[in-house]
């Protein structure tokens, strides 16, 4: 049996797993800080670890899974410039593990592998093409998480994979929307960075690039500007709090810049859903993931109100039951709404294990 470490390295938390082949054994989610000091005290947890699998958000064109050498290390530290937000904190834990593992191999996985195949009209901007070449163009995230829904919604809709047709949810601190046509991606609401499309935690999602440079003519320095794009917008910076929950419950209270905040994150997902559905040739499904598409009834309850004219119709009381994997769509609705919770740590032991086998 190969003891896997899977170490998932995200905006907010750090999720890891220890597999044996491919049952999880244990596991948990912690608050991201001193990545670390973190990522020691979960190393020594652990007795034995054959392999580790980190997960990395932006690896441009690069397939995965990736064998982490020297070479690779250094690709590595090129692409933090692209997402210094997530990239960082996983360049840290690699480093270190291949510090305190020194005999074990280390691979990545990259969140941009699984949209390698979206069509030019979903991944060019309308820039010159010399720009496109030096790598400007749209590359998409939550890759994993999204690889794992495909399969899982295709097994609850009893289809194969290839005949599938998705809108997809990713909805965490970090959140994104993907359409799937015939099993593959065809667009996303992520661009060059995770900072486009949806209304997030910290971000602001999709934005005229003006504002930047108005800030920039502003005074504001660079690095004060990626810090407030990164980590100050989106719903922080609506209602002086990331954490979604209490959102939420500020927004049955009657709270305004909460109700605000709400309703301007729900719209966007709606904009998104519109825009898919007119691109896609049908749609079997409505996927909601990640932490607040899971855990929030009111989100998804907003989201498809008003869908009816797509054929999306939920019942309501199905829709506040827990226990996921769950169909929360009538019987009359023409798409099927489906909760399911993601397992980005187990999607990329699975993917490292089919490519050590070849």
């Amino acid at each position: 049996m190969k003891y896997t470490l899977a170490l998932n390295y995200g905006s907010s938390t750090l999720k890891y797993a220890l597999f044996g082949d491919l049952k999880r054994l244990e596991g948990g989610t912690l608050k991201m800080g001193d990545v670390q000091q973190i990522l020691l005290s979960i190393l020594k947890t652990f007795k034995r670890i054959d392999l580790t699998v980190h997960r990395v958000v932006h690896g441009m064109d690069l397939d995965s899974p990736m064998l982490i050498d020297g070479a690779s290390f250094e690709v590595l530290k090129k692409l933090v410039a692209f997402d210094p937000l997530h990239n960082a904190f996983a360049l840290t834990g690699i480093e270190l593990c291949m510090k305190e593992l020194p005999n074990v191999p280390h691979y990545v996985v990259f969140d941009t592998s699984f949209f390698k195949v979206l069509p030019i009209t979903s991944k060019a901007y309308a820039v010159p093409f010399s720009l496109f070449e030096e790598g400007i163009k749209r590359y998409g995230f939550h890759g994993i998480s999204y690889s794992y829904l495909l399969k899982e919604a295709s097994k609850l809709l009893r289809k194969s994979i290839s005949s599938v047709n998705l809108i997809m949810l990713h909805l965490g601190s970090g959140a994104s929307i993907c359409a799937v046509q015939s099993g593959k991606p065809v667009d996303t609401s992520m661009g060059m960075t995770p900072l486009e499309g949806l209304v997030m935690s910290t971000r602001a999602g999709d934005l005229d690039p003006g504002v930047v440079l108005h800030l920039l003519r502003k005074g504001k320095s660079l690095e004060e500007v990626e810090r407030m794009i990164y980590k100050e917008w989106g719903i922080k910076g609506m209602t002086g709090t990331s954490d979604m929950r209490q959102v939420i419950e500020e927004y049955t209270r009657g709270n305004e810049s909460a109700k605000l905040a709400i309703h301007l994150y729900v719209y966007r997902i709606k904009k998104y859903i519109g825009a898919y559905y007119a691109v896609l040739p049908k749609l079997d499904a409505l996927v909601f993931s990640g932490g607040v598409g899971e855990n929030s009834p009111l989100v998804r309850k907003l989201v498809c109100r008003g869908l009816e004219k797509l054929g999306i119709i939920i019942d309501e009381r199905i829709n506040q039951k827990g226990q996921l994997p769950l169909c929360i769509s009538r019987r009359d609705s023409e798409v099927k709404v489906l909760v399911i919770r993601t397992d980005e740590e187990l999607e990329m032991v699975r993917q490292l294990r089919r490519a050590l086998k070849g």
